[in-house]
């Protein structure tokens, strides 16, 4: 509803009211439906001492994966945006084609390499051994994470300010203690807003396990096979619970942390700033590390195309089209509605979102901390569950209300059409937007819209000049990264898909357990392929508008 004379808080209660609809009533109705009817005591306590062993699997993993994610993707901001390379042009490439593709889909490559017919285990060692296994999980889970983090952290080093360094570096102070507590400091808000996104997608991530983690199952894959195995929708609702209080929890404390903590620039670099003193050592370092793992992204991307023109994997190694034209001859209709999907989420989704931080951090209205854990909790809750509560919500009148008050009434038209499809993933990626945007924000000293409200500016005014320029970068971020998660999206909407609305992730996902794994990947180099050329495309776009502002 618009405030009138206030445009700006109109959007914003929108955006609440919105929030609570499709986000606070399918999450609160996973409570309700895992609850009640209260069942016996004892059943309820069977099923949560049941998914204990999976979700400790799903810390496992995660404490793993989180680390070593960002640490690469600190590894690769430093060796692109702070050392002289010739080579950091191709590794930004390869850290963007990393992706672009669904990260199950780097399970076709490892089993190729790891398999009991897979090029090291059989052709190199002779070995006959099962590829399953949490190592599986956390390797694919940590290649394509990395890219991830990289995407966040590399924005602080972007936005960093070059004159503190060198002011420290004139009174005499040592580069270690320099890049310790001045450059490392200054980035914390995007290394912990990478860190809490690779945890929580880690926790979320169920494709993965599924294909390659044989036995070792987290307990995001396990709700998915209790729902399409078992057909037992309320004990993964229970289980459900189980895996998103830690989450939460975690969200908590790192926004508890960040507000703490303030990190100003006086001025933004707008570039890249290299170190012009440096331990050769540590660059050594830092730098092989980027390589090692650019280096495993080209193989795993290798071995996937080897795969699509092979025959057989592992007996039959002939090069063939016939995986393409058995793609090309079945419904194309899917790439089409990724496509469009990915779009409208990735543009709508981020706008919201970098709208919804500035509002939170800036202004002091009705409910914003509150907005602000709804805009946040879909990505505390794994996608299938997501996909349950809007089953469960939207299937009843009045987004959900009608359960309780107008239960003879139709209900609403959203569950079997496609705008659910994108409603939820507007709101369950609105996050990304978000958090980017609160990255941002910390380095946007209020001081400058203070100076501009002192003069006689508007709050539109300030917003429209000054935070949208400074948050464009943000936006940008974000919108490229919604669109790639996007097109490679599953958990959330699976349950969700018709066949007028099948994506292209989804055919994937289904020819992969169907064992077709030259197919497979096949399509997944054609997803990747679309997905590349559209954030080309939405690239050039933003450079010319930047170019023209300029």
């Amino acid at each position: 509803m618009m405030v009138k004379g206030e445009p700006l808080k109109g959007i914003y209660y929108l955006i609440a009211f919105l929030l609570i609809c499709f986000t606070a009533f399918p999450v609160l109705s996973i409570f309700l439906y895992g609850i009640f009817p209260l069942p016996e005591k004892w059943e309820m306590g069977k099923q949560i001492v049941r998914s204990l062993p999976y979700l400790r699997n799903s810390f496992l993993i995660a404490g793993i994966v989180t680390p070593v994610a960002v640490l690469i993707g600190l590894s690769a901001s430093l060796t692109i945006h702070r050392f002289h390379s010739r080579l950091h042009e191709i590794f930004r490439l390869i850290l963007l084609l990393s992706i672009i593709h669904p990260p199950f889909v780097g399970s076709i490559s490892f089993i190729m390499l790891f398999g009991r017919r897979g090029l090291i285990t059989h052709g190199l060692l002779h070995l006959d051994v099962s590829p399953y296994g949490w190592q599986g999980i956390a390797l694919m889970q940590f290649l394509g994470m990395g890219a991830m983090a990289y995407l966040i952290i590399s924005s602080s080093v972007e936005k960093a300010d070059p004159l503190i360094e060198e002011a420290a570096r004139n009174l005499g102070v040592s580069e270690l203690k320099i890049f310790w507590d001045i450059t490392l400091r200054s980035m914390y808000p995007e290394i912990s807003s990478a860190a809490i996104l690779v945890f929580l997608a880690s926790m979320a991530d169920f494709g993965t396990p599924l294909i390659i983690g044989g036995a070792f199952q987290t307990l995001a894959s396990d709700l998915y096979i209790q729902i399409t195995g078992l057909y037992d929708m309320k004990s993964a609702a229970v289980s459900g619970i189980l895996l998103l209080v830690p989450c939460l929890a975690l969200f908590a404390y790192q926004r508890k942390i960040n507000r703490k903590k303030a990190y100003y620039a006086m001025a933004l670099s707008g570039g890249t700033i290299e170190y012009r003193h440096y331990n050769p050592i540590v660059k050594f370092s830092v730098t092989s590390l980027t390589f090692l793992y650019c280096l495993f992204i080209l193989l795993k991307y290798g071995f996937i195309l080897i795969g699509a023109f092979t025959e057989h994997w592992g007996y039959d190694y002939s090069l063939t089209l016939r995986h393409f034209i058995k793609v090309f001859d079945t419904d194309l209709s899917p790439f089409a509605n990724s496509i469009q999907l990915a779009f409208f989420t990735a543009l709508i989704s981020s706008g919201m979102g970098i709208f919804l931080s500035y509002i939170v951090k800036r202004k002091k209205w009705a409910f914003t901390m509150v907005s602000d854990v709804l805009a946040t909790l879909p990505a505390a809750v794994p996608g299938i569950l997501l996909g349950i509560g809007y089953l469960v919500t939207f299937k009843y009148p009045i987004l959900g209300i009608g359960r309780f008050i107008l239960k003879d009434q139709p209900p609403l038209i959203l569950l079997g059409t496609g705008i659910i499809i994108y409603i939820i993933c507007i709101f369950r990626y609105m996050n990304i937007g978000l958090r980017t945007g609160y990255a941002l924000m910390e380095h946007i000293n209020p001081n400058i819209e203070e100076a501009a409200r002192n003069l006689g500016q508007s709050e539109n005014r300030i917003f429209s000049g000054i935070v949208m320029p400074l948050l464009s970068p943000a936006f940008r971020t974000s919108f490229f990264k919604i669109f790639s998660t996007t097109m490679t999206t599953l958990g959330a909407i699976i349950f969700l898909l018709l066949p007028s609305n099948k994506v292209a992730v989804q055919t994937i996902f289904q020819t992969i357990t169907g064992s077709e794994r030259g197919v497979a990947a096949a399509m997944a180099l054609l997803l990747s392929l679309a997905t590349a050329v559209m954030l080309g495309f939405f690239y050039l776009i933003s450079v010319i508008i930047t170019k023209r502002r300029v």
